[in-house]
């Protein structure tokens, strides 16, 4: 998934990897964990099971979108962090 500028600077788009967009509002102040939550607010997956980069990094759950300097053009990539087991 991507998150990326709309026209408001507090608005991103959300692109699954089967090419689905969505909007999310995201303010400065908010988490990551709070990015998380909008994310699965809207497609229904668990925080637990997302991880997001940015900048070729995993972003942290307890910093903010501001710490993270998401500006108008920020991508944001979501990746599932499915859990493996025995088969």
């Amino acid at each position: 998934m991507l998150i990326t500028t709309v026209t408001d600077p507090s608005d991103r788009r959300v692109r699954t990897l089967t090419g689905k967009e969505i909007e999310l509002d995201i303010e400065a102040d908010y988490k990551v964990s709070k990015i998380k939550e909008r994310v699965e607010e809207k497609e229904g997956i668990p925080p637990a099971q997302q991880r997001l980069i940015y900048g070729g990094k995993q972003m942290a759950d307890d910093k903010t979108a501001a710490e993270y300097q998401l500006e108008g053009g920020a991508t944001l990539h979501l990746v599932l962090a499915l859990r493996g087991g025995r088969v």
